[in-house]
């Protein structure tokens, strides 16, 4: 599979957190699937970070991670091997969905781009700040990639995107809403 040989040797996770990370993409993808019917992409769109066709849109999904928890959002420019990360120009994918507690929120790729770039500081190889497990606070709004790897992400606050949410795909229900 190709998630699992990326986080294996590409991000030299353990085998542990492996398992955890390709559970948090498939469990997402699914509930996407069953939310909105979209159809599954073949291998050769998927490495284009087209995750799944729902109507005419091409969405890369983003299943729960524990940064959505704390109200921050990873985008990814460069992938760990120095090619095109999800939130390059040249990625294939049209929207996102990030998944949170409640529902997905999905944006339009482009947008989410442009306002990484508005709010970073104008980016220049040789200052990304390269290190392991940078607090999302300490990233914010900065270039950054880890020290073993190519990749270059930028962490916003959800508040950061609200604005350019294109569509919410509610899926949780509360106690209230079932009695």
């Amino acid at each position: 599979m190709q998630l699992r040989k990326y986080l294996k040797e590409g991000r030299n996770l353990t085998d542990s957190r492996t398992k955890v990370c390709v559970e948090v993409g498939k469990t997402g993808e699914a509930l996407f699937k069953e939310i909105t019917g979209a159809l599954k992409s073949n291998l050769e769109d998927d490495k284009k970070h087209i995750d799944f066709y729902w109507g005419e849109k091409l969405v890369d999904v983003k299943g729960l991670k524990k940064m959505h928890l704390s109200g921050y959002i990873l985008l990814e420019f460069v992938n760990v091997w120095g090619g095109n990360g999800w939130c390059s120009k040249k990625s294939k994918a049209e929207f996102i969905a990030f998944q949170f507690p409640e529902a997905f929120y999905v944006f339009r790729k482009s947008h989410l781009r442009i306002r990484a770039i508005e709010l970073c500081e104008p980016f220049y190889k040789d200052k990304v700040e390269r290190r392991n497990y940078i607090p999302y606070e300490e990233a914010l709004h900065k270039w950054v990639g880890r020290w073993n790897a190519q990749d270059v992400f930028t962490y916003l606050k959800f508040e950061d995107v609200e604005d350019l949410i294109f569509e919410v795909l509610p899926y949780a229900t509360t106690d209230k809403e079932t009695k």
